[in-house]
């Protein structure tokens, strides 16, 4: 059987979130009307200067997109896709990239799993050479999209693993490996064998501390592998790309 890995993709593989990009590319085509685009550059200013949330500007950010999908066809979407892919692909993380490339040398099945729209995720999966990819997917009748989401990943990455590996008998999860940066990565990283919490944010730093899981922070090309020793987090090893 062939060893799993499983990748999350925004903001631990790519250095920002291929949504956002994918949404601003639509909006300097013009595909929002001049009152949202004025909103979402608003939000990013507002998100910047810390006025607002993340979760609040990541909100209108998939609000634009949903509520503008029945007006964008599927091909559209596909070609505002691979703009950014082209432009802004090759920004990712040195120690997740390496772990990539080293998983994918010994022979591990590399999985891509992405909050991000499947039309952009998909194309990101191919650059790095992913065997598959998973990615929010929506409805499509012929040339068009219905407005429906036919599969949603955030909040189920777990779920659509256990699904995956259903369909996929030949895969195996020992000796697992799974690198997420989020809370909503915790229930994906407990079903591996080797989870690895990547610049993770708080909700994700304070359980992978509870349950002993390896944590990688990486700061201007150095990666630094942290671990618990009686309570308190101390330096492991350090990596320089």
């Amino acid at each position: 059987m062939q060893k799993l890995a499983i990748f999350d993709i925004d903001g631990t593989l790519f250095r920002w979130q291929l949504f956002h990009e994918l949404v601003f590319e639509l909006k300097s085509l013009g595909r929002f009307s001049q009152s949202e685009a004025a909103e979402l550059d608003s939000a990013l200013t507002s998100w910047q200067a810390k006025h607002i949330s993340w979760r609040d500007y990541e909100h209108l950010v998939i609000h634009t997109i949903d509520n503008n999908l029945t007006a964008i066809k599927p091909s559209e979407l596909e070609d505002a896709a691979r703009s950014v892919v082209e432009r802004s692909g090759h920004k990712v993380y040195s120690y997740t990239a390496q772990l990539l490339k080293r998983l994918q040398g010994e022979g591990y099945y590399t999985l891509a799993l992405s909050s991000s729209q499947y039309e952009i995720a998909a194309q990101f999966a191919d650059r790095y050479g992913f065997d598959a990819c998973i990615g929010q997917t929506y409805e499509r009748d012929g040339d068009r999209y219905t407005g429906t989401k036919q599969l949603i990943v955030h909040g189920r990455k777990d779920i659509i693993i256990k699904e995956f590996l259903a369909a996929h008998p030949e895969l195996t999860l020992d000796d697992s490996v799974a690198i997420g940066d989020s809370g909503g990565d915790t229930a994906m990283l407990e079903l591996v064998a080797r989870p690895i919490a990547f610049n993770p944010a708080e909700e994700l730093l304070e359980t992978a501390l509870e349950r002993h899981w390896k944590i990688v922070l990486e700061r201007k090309n150095i990666a630094y592998t942290l671990e618990d020793h009686d309570g308190h987090v101390v330096l492991a090893k350090t990596d320089r790309f």
